[in-house]
């Protein structure tokens, strides 16, 4: 019997913690409702359900599920994680399962946060916070942190209305607190992500440290450069190695056909497969020009 959407996002992340707790392997439930019971968004539906995962468990937690009928949707390449934060580093799985109608996406580390990834995940989960009653309760982020996390989804995704809402129920929440917040912020290294709303919060902060400005740099492009998603690709081809470079080179190059209709201009029908998977070869030079213009500018940097 498959679970109704509405029952199966309110079930899934207390399902898939409980199944973490019994490996002893740590994850938070983070955006979604939990947003909403920490008084930190206006209530609305939740089509899927996140999960940020321990870092140095992620690839168990991942093999845990498959066992339990869930696959990857995407069929990403995860290349591994840098010792630095990243704004281009693939950062989550997307699973499906036969009898769940919402999507489970496993995030290794959030973007944004520029500190390392696993340096980032033990300060988010000492400070973490419950929501929820009974078996249904779920541990997230503490109501600061889970601001910051989901602030930076915002900007990343673009979504002005939701940083509106957001930086609204901020001056609610934390209105005699955002000192906090800020120090906060800088604590996480999500500080100068964040900089531009914590400005129209009221809020100033310290410059950019040394050690941040190149992660900084790669935020900013991500945000701003519409060939920020090829650049990433390229970076990430650069850092991985063996059998990793190869399958994330082919995939790039032939996504699955369900992420060529999501994410590119695909015709109808099977030829319309085909001539996109064609047009992908021959562009074979033009990601060759963008590898040597990224190398050469590793090489000046």
């Amino acid at each position: 019997m498959e679970v109704p959407q509405r029952a199966a996002v309110s079930l899934l992340a207390p399902v898939v913690q409980a199944l973490a707790e019994r490996n002893d392997i740590r994850v938070l439930g983070i955006k979604g409702q939990a947003l909403t019971l920490q008084g930190l968004r206006t209530a609305r539906g939740t089509g899927d359900v996140d999960m940020l995962v321990d870092p140095s468990r992620f690839d168990e937690l991942c093999a845990l599920l498959r066992r339990h009928r869930w696959r990857d949707r995407d069929g990403k390449v995860l290349v591994p994680l840098p010792a630095e934060g990243s704004a281009s580093v693939p950062h989550a799985r997307t699973l499906e399962h036969p009898h769940w109608p919402t999507h489970l996406d496993l995030h290794r580390y959030y973007p944004g946060f520029l500190g390392p990834a696993q340096e980032t995940f033990e300060l988010l989960w000492t400070a973490r916070d419950r929501v929820g009653d009974g078996a249904l309760s779920l541990e997230v982020p503490a109501q600061i942190d889970h601001w910051l996390l989901a602030a930076l989804h915002a900007i990343r995704s673009g979504d002005e209305r939701q940083m509106t809402d957001l930086r609204e129920h901020a001056q609610v929440e934390f209105t005699q607190n955002m000192g906090a917040v800020l120090r906060r912020a800088i604590e996480l290294r999500a500080f100068e992500p964040l900089r531009g709303q914590f400005l129209l919060l009221g809020e100033q902060g310290p410059p950019p440290a040394k050690h941040e400005q190149p992660l900084l740099a790669a935020w900013n492009r991500r945000l701003r450069d519409s060939r920020a998603d090829d650049d990433a690709f390229v970076e990430q081809l650069l850092d991985a190695r063996g059998r990793v470079r190869v399958a994330l080179l082919f995939r790039h190059l032939f996504p699955p056909p369900r992420s060529a209709r999501a994410f590119h201009a695909v015709a109808p029908g099977p030829l319309g497969l085909l001539a996109f998977y064609t047009r992908r070869l021959l562009s074979g030079p033009r990601y060759g020009a963008q590898y040597a213009r990224i190398v050469g500018r590793r090489w000046v940097s």
